[in-house]
């Protein structure tokens, strides 16, 4: 065992990485420990118990895939290149060693199974898309084309998401940034 103290962001992130590589059943006390090196009482020091650390991981997802990616990229002044930020940032395939696709896929296969995590993972998408309506709007969409075309972009990312875990010839970002540069490129002029 180490002796490193370990902060509650440590099992949150282990946690979430647990949760990615094998589903929810993964995300285990023990097997926790045993990955971070140390005993279940250092877990015991920062969380109740397992709800209490599950609660946690889906604070932790939404503020750093949802509002410090927001934040970031909402000091970028034209819309357009706002637009590519996030589309830059959605794309990083491993944030804090967890791979990004596989760890969205097992949130929404635990939402399949969890009607308080599936309320809480349709809250973020529909944020998520929300912002990407409002750049769309900023770019001269009117505010139903912007919704619809938010939703399109937020669905192909998801499809890419899907595509990296099953066919990674598939999963091609340029192609991603493509359909953006596309709707960019299509914006009206204001």
């Amino acid at each position: 065992m180490t002796n490193r103290r370990f902060r509650p962001q440590d099992w949150i992130v282990a946690a979430l990485a647990a949760l990615a590589e094998g589903g929810i059943g993964a995300v285990r006390i023990e097997k926790l420990a045993r990955r971070l090196n140390t005993s279940k009482g250092s877990f015991y020091w920062h969380f109740a118990d397992r709800p209490a650390l599950l609660t946690a991981l889906l604070d932790f997802w939404e503020t750093e895939g949802t509002s410090l990616v927001i934040s970031s990229v909402d000091t970028v002044e034209h819309p357009a290149e706002r637009l590519r930020a996030v589309a830059d940032a959605a794309l990083v395939p491993s944030e804090r060693g967890v791979d990004v696709a596989r760890a969205e896929a097992a949130l929404r296969a635990w939402a399949a199974e969890e009607p308080v995590v599936a309320e809480r993972i349709a809250r973020v998408d529909d944020r998520r898309v929300a912002y990407l309506a409002q750049i769309l709007q900023l770019m001269g969409y009117d505010r139903t084309p912007a919704q619809r075309l938010g939703t399109g972009i937020y669905l192909a990312l998801m499809g890419l998401y899907d595509a990296r875990r099953y066919a990674p010839s598939l999963a091609d970002d340029s192609a991603f940034h493509a359909l953006v540069d596309g709707i960019v490129a299509s914006a009206p002029q204001k």
